[in-house]
């Protein structure tokens, strides 16, 4: 018997010659999910003979599906059962002693306790439970991968770069009987690693560098936390602290300043806070992303849903979703002083460079206002009477026909500064000229502080949270607590002398539980996704009713188990993954896979998957030659075509601040800015995510302006004239360029129409570089360089 049917299976036939029992079973496996004594969902148990009685009418005509509500929403009930339940519900529910003891939890599978099953055979235990499955359906695996695919493979899972020519050769002439393990143990300890695998908790996060919305302002300090989490893995930070320091990190460690830039996770998504006037509305937004954002990224809950009304399918009462918002009531954001010297010594620069900078401000004003006004006033001279009129009355009193004239003129009238410039005297030019002096002074060695953004509560007490109620308003007051599926429970009130609420403590020491039954199956299963293209669970950011059942549920089972066996330590699973034979197999279809399993849910073969959108760009710097291995620091920003810069909701000076380093702008994606309301072409054109919502999965699309980019974009064009420029140099320009692009020699036939193509394009461009260009590009459009085997 299979975990999934000893989980959820009620034995209906054992109680078949007792109605009652019958009932009350039905009760149990297809009504208690979301009507037990915790749950409550529209405020409705059905844990007793009273309460059945109470709903009877209701519950008939849910179950009959003649209702506007239909129960369960996930399927009718059997003919069978239905009967049983309608039946007995008509003799009173007579509700025997001993019989159908009423549960904590819902009866759905992942919100049991994680126990860990036997492993069925021998061998590593993930092979076992694969290949169990394979053998149920008469199924064979695919052979194990060439040394050459397989380094590919692993290099690209853990880094998101290719191994190098000389990397693989390596590894294909190492007769080590540990050379596989051994090139997993390099990987995993390179700070490429963190790079890849930060960057997949990024997309979780909804990580941006500026705030969204019309405006889109910049998160100045959003950097600091992307920096943490590439830390974080780098360093094999174990997964429950890794949850208690994004979740609490102020109030479980506030000695801890590095511990403390976890919180910034509750800053980098999109961000309301400089929209005005709307306070009030920016906070109960702010509530219900972190509400959403927690539950799905740590626990694979779409509790989102039950913000207006109980959630439809799984069993999270509306009330249980604003106990979870009360956890989060007091929260205010901050900034974390990663070293508290430093922190003060800037804050007090930063105060004596204001005053100084309004001192300036007053000074130019002074100098150039006059001249301003008088270039102004010439050109209102030079217009219609109206128009002058128009400007000289205030805002506030200007008519719909004044302010349109002034904004139809207002370009015309206002001088450059170039043209103030030319009206100074001498003395004038030597008065800015040390104004000028000055504020670049002022801006010596200007950098950003010592701080890194967070939340922390903004004391002791909370503000008061309510239920809605219908037709606007505030309902019933709730206190913070947790799920009633998930075992519930309140969080009580802080010791008196607390600093904070102490109510994200509570969150995060619950969810970082080995008695969590949800945490450690997420996980592992986001683990298994980004390894194998698709979870064990295919909903890696919905584990309720509507997921359905994972398609090994015993190894997802033993996963989940296995992480805090390992102390909780990622790249352990990444070990435990990597050196199975599924990991391993070749990408081939063994014989009967299309027809048994089309979308190889059993692990037969391999998927191929093409790379993401960071990975192509960053494959092309690396094969260029031109990838900058620098790590961390601000976001850069690269200069784009302006015909890329197309749709800007800002002027491009103002939001595509080109960053002045020309080998900053070849660093590593990770590291370049990320806006929420502009995508740079190449990221778009290859489905990388818009940074406004969690993205659990990413799309993988293929489309025209895909090619487009990789022929004719100007980030490629640029590359493949750097990949020619070493070509040029090269004895063998050929397999140097195989080398570079895809890490191996030409085939003979390969080689022989690389030549001809070169000499052919060579007498057309008239440029042997020029052809070497068309070459380059040529090579990163090939399925061989996209997608990984």
């Amino acid at each position: 018997m299979t975990l999934r049917f000893s989980l959820l299976a009620v034995p209906l036939l054992a109680s078949a010659q007792d109605p009652g029992a019958q009932a009350v079973a039905v009760l149990e496996q297809r009504c208690h999910q979301c009507h037990d004594a915790r749950t409550r969902m529209a405020g409705i148990a059905l844990t007793s003979s009273a309460e059945v009685t109470a709903a009877r009418d209701r519950i008939v005509a849910a179950i009959g599906y003649q209702a506007k509500v239909k129960m369960p929403p996930n399927g009718r009930l059997g003919s069978g059962e239905a009967a049983a339940l309608t039946s007995w519900i008509g003799a009173g529910a007579p509700w025997k002693a001993g019989t159908g003891a009423s549960r904590a939890a819902s009866g759905h599978w992942a919100f049991q306790p994680v126990r860990r099953p036997a492993v069925p055979g021998a061998g590593l235990p993930v092979d076992a439970f694969i290949d169990a499955k394979l053998r149920e359906r008469a199924m064979r695996a695919a052979p194990e991968a060439s040394r050459e695919t397989l380094i590919r493979r692993a290099t690209y899972d853990l880094h998101g770069l290719p191994p190098s020519y000389d990397e693989i050769q390596s590894f294909v002439r190492d007769p080590n009987p540990s050379a596989y393990r051994d090139v997993l143990d390099r990987l995993l300890a390179s700070p490429r690693y963190g790079e890849k695998w930060g960057k997949h908790w990024l997309d979780l996060v909804r990580y941006g560098d500026t705030s969204g919305f019309e405006q889109d302002p910049y998160l100045l300090y959003a950097w600091r936390y992307r920096d943490w989490v590439i830390k974080s893995f780098n360093d094999d930070k174990p997964y429950d602290r890794f949850v208690k320091e994004q979740i609490a990190g102020d109030e479980l460690y506030p000695e801890e300043p590095e511990a403390q830039q976890g919180t910034g996770y509750y800053t980098i998504g999109t961000n309301r806070d400089m929209l005005y006037k709307v306070e009030d509305i920016n906070r109960v937004e702010t509530l219900t992303d972190f509400v959403d954002t927690t539950s799905s990224v740590f626990l694979g809950l779409t509790a989102g849903c039950a913000r207006c009304h109980d959630h439809k399918f799984d069993p999270i009462p509306q009330r249980d979703y604003y106990r979870l918002q009360a956890i989060f009531a007091p929260f205010q954001k901050t900034r974390v002083f990663l070293h508290y010297d430093m922190a003060r010594g800037y804050d007090l620069q930063e105060n004596t460079r204001t005053f100084r900078l309004h001192e300036t401000g007053a000074q130019l004003s002074a100098l150039l206002d006059p001249h301003r006004k008088a270039l102004r006033e010439a050109r209102l001279a030079q217009l219609a009477p109206a128009v002058g009129e128009a400007f000289a009355t205030p805002d506030d009193r200007k008519t719909p026909e004044q302010k349109a004239l002034f904004e139809a003129n207002a370009k015309k009238v206002e001088p450059s500064d170039d043209q103030v410039f030319a009206r100074l005297s001498k003395d004038e030019l030597a008065q800015l000229h040390e104004i000028e002096r000055r504020l670049v002074g002022i801006y010596k060695n200007y950098a950003p502080g010592p701080f890194s953004p967070g939340l922390t509560d903004a004391g002791r007490e909370a503000p008061r949270t309510y239920l809605p109620a219908k037709g606007g308003g505030d309902g019933e007051e709730v206190g913070p607590g947790f799920p009633g599926a998930l075992g519930g429970g309140d969080i009580p009130e802080p010791p008196r002398d607390s600093a904070t609420t102490r109510r994200r403590k509570a969150l995060a020491e619950w969810i970082a539980s080995p008695a969590n039954p949800l945490t450690t199956r997420v996980m592992v299963n986001r683990i298994w996704q980004y390894h194998f293209g698709r979870g064990l669970i295919s909903t890696p950011s919905d584990f309720g009713t509507r997921a359905g059942a994972p398609s090994h549920p015993e190894l997802l089972e033993w996963l989940a188990s296995e992480l805090v066996e390992r102390k909780w330590s990622v790249k352990e699973m990444h070990r435990t993954i990597m050196l199975s034979a599924a990991y391993r197999r070749s990408p081939r279809l063994p014989p009967a896979a299309p027809e048994r399993d089309p979308e190889n849910s059993l692990l037969s073969h391999f998927t191929r998957r093409r790379l993401e959108a960071e990975e192509i760009r960053d494959s092309v710097l690396m094969a260029a030659g031109s990838l900058n291995g620098k790590r961390g620091g601000r976001p850069v920003v690269p200069p784009l075509a302006l015909e890329e810069l197309y749709g800007m909701s800002q002027p491009v000076g103002n939001a595509w601040i080109v960053t002045a380093g020309r080998a900053e702008h070849d660093r590593r994606t990770i590291y370049m800015i990320s806006r929420r309301n502009f995508r740079m072409p190449l990221m778009e054109a290859f489905d990388r995510p818009e940074g406004v919502l969690s993205c659990a999965r990413r799309d993988s699309s293929t489309t025209a302006p895909q090619s487009l980019s990789l022929l004719n974009g100007p980030f490629t064009l640029a590359q493949a004239g750097a990949l020619a420029s070493r070509l040029e140099t090269a004895g063998h320009p050929v397999a140097a360029a195989w080398r570079a692009a895809l890490g191996r020699d030409p085939s003979a036939e390969e080689a022989g129409r690389a030549r001809a193509f070169l000499d052919r394009q060579t007498a057309n461009l008239g440029s042997r570089q020029a052809a070497l260009v068309e070459l380059s590009r040529g090579l990163f459009n090939l399925n061989e360089f996209l997608y990984v085997e």
